[in-house]
């Protein structure tokens, strides 16, 4: 029997390899594909311990076909019913070579076709087509010439180990991660009892292949099913046979010490989950630990790992920065270990400052990546700094002269004003085109950075200058540093989603309490820009109706709340933000079941409305795009159809007041010809934002209309 073992770009090798020692015979090793023969058993065996390939695939038929027909023709003169019942479902999925213009598309539904047909002519029935969760699944490969189509042996793909519960965003596949352990060497290394250390563990792919590998475990033993089992032609007793023999292989101890390190306690409790379901939980030690304190655990072993994208650090820009700390980290503390680092940023390599002994090219997916293989020999000891430790630029004193002197004014006022949060840097030096937040004892820290900028050398260590200097200028730790980075030219990425990890705190603000979430999204939930506008509601509100469009995480509508408001109405898209301004009302002792909170798109829900206000806030994004809307919102365009309707639920003495942060924003003419508009932003504008000020203006009906 000829077997097909697909595999990923650049992972041919390692699965040939791995095929070999499986006891069966390679007969080629093709770009993405190990071609091999054996018998039905050994096809077994494939299965159940192919940790590289990602399926197994039976070949049924190899054609010529010019064009669809003559694959129909070809497909429907097999025997079909040999292989599965017609009261069964099946799906056929497909590859094709890179210079086949055949529209594979449509060929997978002649193939179809062609097997429903050649059932219907045999039978007088037909099995259906089951595309999420069929019995039986069948391969189409696409050549330029030659065709082939094949029983999915193996089924589901073999990279679902079945033991992966839970993971943060795009996990690196265990095929993959088993397919870079075997060309890190690990399998022997665990035999010789080296250490394994992933100082970036994530949900723990790379411990938990690590520890199967290591424990002789077959990865097929955690999966509930394979394609084959629904297949006519299955021997059963001989698979049971193969099954039963792998697991008397697993070993009971793991002969090397595994370590997992994070500094997400969110990525760690997945980790465990997957640990568990892997059954591996005993053999792989845990710890939530940064980057920074990361160190080794025994004299020799191998680091491996996959560094985080963008999502996990704040955003892609600022990664060169972890892979600075990454080299430090490897350089003074896992001296005489072998690292093996496996990236897609390859910009950013070059900042490990290690040289690296091999580069192997692996595809993940579609991406072009790059494992580094690195003998580390560490830093002379005289050299040795804390981890993490870079030089600042002769110009980085004067940025940190400026936060010690802003420092020193708005702490003071901050203390005398009982306010937790505040800007204290503003790009007030050019060449430090960031801003700087402080949220009690933390720091956010506002990277404002043009897309031409990410490759900029000299740009890059601006932000190493702000990042080094900032935790000892404002006597903070390193670790309550949160870095955003913001990019100019985006438009609608206000509220993007940045992270699954966590960093809430419940800040002050003049007797008012907020949540705030800094690492989750670009904005934490709470403007401090908006800290007059939130006390002008607190103290113009008492007995109003008050309605806060867009209203985000109204905390406009808590201070309008606490100052008295009879009622307040909050509309926005979201509900989680909806659900955030409810527990901002509880957060204040202010029940949220008396005030109105409704999710809908705000300029929809304003044309409906037919109620009465007494004060308006609208803060509308400068442009925003969404699924759950129709159309997009451009605040420049949209914002005179937006106050018109407004003003159509103000009561006649009542007031509207529309602030807005768009740049070279001016407001249209019809308003103020239609209504009493006055241009209140500097009343508004906080001094600790002076430098990024907003639009605000207060609309009223005009007396004599």
């Amino acid at each position: 029997m000829r077997w097909v073992l697909p595999c990923p770009k650049g992972c041919e090798q390692p699965l040939a390899d791995e095929v070999r020692a499986i006891d069966v015979e390679v007969t080629d090793v093709r770009p993405t594909a190990v071609h091999a023969v054996g018998t039905l058993s050994e096809g077994y065996r494939l299965c159940l311990w192919s940790r590289v390939a990602s399926r197994v695939l039976l070949p049924l038929v190899t054609f010529e076909a010019e064009d669809d027909m003559a694959l129909y023709e070809t497909l429907r003169a097999l025997s079909w019913w040999e292989h599965f019942e017609p009261s069964q479902t099946f799906a056929i999925g497909s590859s094709q070579a890179p210079r086949s213009s055949v529209p594979s598309h449509y060929w997978v539904q002649r193939a179809k076709d062609a097997i429903v047909d050649a059932f219907r002519d045999h039978a007088g029935t037909r099995p259906s087509v089951d595309k999420k969760s069929p019995d039986i699944r069948f391969h189409l490969h696409i050549g330029e010439n030659t065709h082939e189509l094949a029983l999915d042996f193996s089924g589901e793909g073999l990279h679902r180990r079945g033991y992966r519960r839970s993971g943060g965003r795009a996990p690196l596949k265990e095929n993959l991660a088993a397919a870079i352990l075997a060309l890190a060497g690990w399998p022997r290394a665990a035999s010789r009892g080296l250490s394994l250390v992933d100082p970036t563990c994530g949900s723990g792919t790379f411990l938990i292949e690590a520890a199967l590998m290591a424990t002789h475990c077959a990865p097929g033993l955690l999966r509930a099913r394979f394609g084959f089992e629904s297949w006519l032609a299955h021997d059963d007793a001989l698979f049971q046979e193969a099954r039963n023999e792998a697991r008397v292989a697993r070993k009971a101890d793991c002969p090397a010490a595994i370590h997992g390190f994070d500094a997400s306690e969110k990525a760690l409790s997945h980790a465990r989950e997957n640990l568990r379901a892997a059954g591996v939980e005993d053999h792989v030690s845990l710890a939530r630990r940064p980057l920074t304190e990361v160190r080794k655990p025994t004299d020799h072993g191998i680091v491996v790992c996959n560094p985080p994208y963008g999502h996990r650090l704040g955003d892609e820009p600022t990664l060169f920065l972890f892979y600075q700390s990454l080299g430090d980290i490897l350089k003074r503390e896992f001296d005489g270990w072998t690292a093996y680092v496996f990236a897609a940023q390859q910009g950013n390599l070059k900042h490990l400052g290690l040289r690296p002994s091999r580069k192997t090219v692996l595809f993940n997916g579609a991406i072009e990546c790059r494992l580094l293989e690195i003998p580390i020999v560490g830093a002379p000891s005289a050299d040795r700094q804390a981890p993490g430790w870079r030089r600042p630029s002769d110009k980085a004193e004067m940025f940190v002269n400026r936060v010690k002197k802003s420092r020193k004014k708005w702490e003071r006022w901050a203390k005398r004003s009982d306010i937790d949060c505040y800007r204290l840097y503003d790009a007030d030096i050019p060449e430090y085109d960031v801003a700087v937040d402080r949220y009690q004892s933390k720091a956010v820290v506002h990277i404002y950075q043009r897309a031409h900028q990410a490759e900029d050398d000299l740009a890059n260590q601006r932000i190493q200058d702000v990042l080094i200097t900032l935790p000892e200028t404002l006597g903070i730790s390193a670790d309550d540093l949160v870095i955003k980075v913001r990019h100019r030219h985006d438009q609608g990425d206000q509220y993007t989603r940045l992270a699954h990890r966590e960093c809430e705190l419940i800040v002050g603000e003049s007797g008012l309490r907020f949540v705030v979430n800094l690492e989750g999204r670009i904005d934490t939930g709470l403007f401090l820009d908006h800290r007059r506008v939130r006390s002008y509601a607190r103290e113009h509100c008492r007995g109003k109706r008050t309605l806060n469009l867009f209203a985000y995480t109204c905390s406009v509508s808590v201070a309008a709340a606490a100052g008295g408001a009879k009622q307040t109405t909050s509309v926005d898209l979201s509900n989680t933000y909806l659900d955030w301004g409810r527990r901002n009302f509880e957060v204040n002792d202010l029940d949220p079941t008396k005030h109105r909170f409704f999710r809908s798109d705000a300029m929809r829900w304003i044309t409906k409305n037919r109620d009465q206000y007494d004060w308006v806030f609208i803060n509308p994004p400068t442009f925003s795009r969404s699924k759950k809307t129709k159309d997009d919102f451009n605040v420049h365009q949209d914002h005179t159809r937006l106050i018109e309707q407004a003003m159509r639920s103000l009561r006649k003495n009542g007031e509207l007041l529309f602030t807005t942060h768009a740049k070279s924003f001016r407001l249209d003419k019809t308003i103020t010809q239609r209504f009493a508009v006055e241009d209140c932003g500097s009343k508004f504008v906080p001094d600790d934002f002076a430098r990024s000020p907003f639009e605000a203006f207060r609309i009223r009906h005009r007396p004599d209309r």
